[in-house]
């Protein structure tokens, strides 16, 4: 029974030793981990220290910049800029004013196209001999011819070697009428002024024709404002053969003065251009036409900026 007890008492005194050893160890553990925190919280510290140190300095320097702003800003060389831009801008509208009127004269004068001086002697040199012109009349686009003739084909014949001179742009348009005599007629009646009707049947013609065949069309830019449409540079002039398709490119933006604008509207001779078209026009990017005949087209712009928050 003794030697049990001992047996206990060595058991448990070894277990103490086991128990201190283990608690030894884990505390040891712990404060190894509590430095760890302690160490791993202080570099927190720093690192957030570091930020707050140079966020103060960077404020402080950025409040530094704001305060040399504003006082360059109040200066006597920055007193005025507001005026300075408003004078400017006024000055700029009325050079746009006087460049748009300049333009306007010289659309006119690029419609008028010249006529060739020597056409008289032209038309003189192609009448035939069995025919006479009693008179004529010479725009700068067309030719009207009327007189007289033998036979029925000598007005042809004209045009024939008119266009083999270059004359007409296109087919000119030809009337030509019979003309009968009276057969109880007396010779005074066939007296007419100088000339003596001696046969008792001819032919009267017409003839009417294009000499220029080229048409203008005219391309004017402005600010879309339903109050005061304003005017973004001059009047564009551009020459097509008549018949002929011409293409505007980059036209659903256009810049001027430094600011960036965006189509919103297109009017050709007077009638707005419809949704549909206009669809087609802002995703190719160009405006494709026929040149009929002189042409007016207005495009209407709008400001990117204030385009974008119409449409935010």
């Amino acid at each position: 029974m003794a030697k049990a007890n001992g047996i206990s008492k060595k058991l448990l005194a070894k277990k103490d030793v086991n128990f201190f050893a283990e608690f030894t160890a884990n505390a040891a553990k712990a404060a190894r981990m509590l430095g760890y925190g302690v160490a791993i919280g202080v570099l927190v510290v720093f690192v957030v220290l570091t930020f707050i140190v140079a966020f103060f300095i960077r404020n402080t320097i950025i409040k530094g910049q704001i305060r040399d702003l504003e006082n360059t800003l109040a200066s006597p060389e920055y007193a005025t800029l507001e005026q300075d831009y408003a004078l400017l801008n006024e000055q700029l509208n009325d050079i746009t004013n006087q460049y748009y009127a300049l333009s306007q004269m010289r659309k006119i004068v690029d419609e008028i196209d010249a006529v060739p001086t020597d056409l008289p002697d032209v038309i003189a040199k192609c009448i035939p001999s069995d025919s006479f012109i009693q008179k004529y009349r010479i725009t700068n686009t067309t030719l009207d011819m009327d007189g007289y003739s033998f036979t029925y084909y000598s007005a042809v014949d004209m045009v024939n070697m008119l266009n083999g001179k270059g004359v007409f742009a296109s087919r000119p348009a030809i009337t030509v009428q019979r003309i009968d005599v009276p057969v109880a007629s007396s010779p005074e009646e066939l007296v007419d002024g100088s000339t003596v009707d001696a046969i008792n049947n001819y032919y009267s013609f017409t003839i009417n024709g294009l000499l220029v065949g080229n048409v203008h069309i005219s391309i004017t830019r402005y600010v879309d404002n339903p109050d005061a449409p304003t005017v973004l540079g001059g009047i564009e002039t551009i020459d097509v053969r008549a018949g002929d398709s011409y293409t505007i490119n980059d036209v659903t933006s256009f810049t001027y003065a430094g600011i960036t604008y965006q189509l919103t509207r297109i009017f050709v001779d007077g009638y707005q251009l419809e949704e549909g078209s206009l669809n087609e026009v802002m995703t190719s990017g160009q405006y494709i036409d026929v040149g009929r005949g002189n042409s007016d087209i207005k495009l209407y712009y709008t400001p990117v900026a204030a385009s974008q928050a119409v449409e935010g």
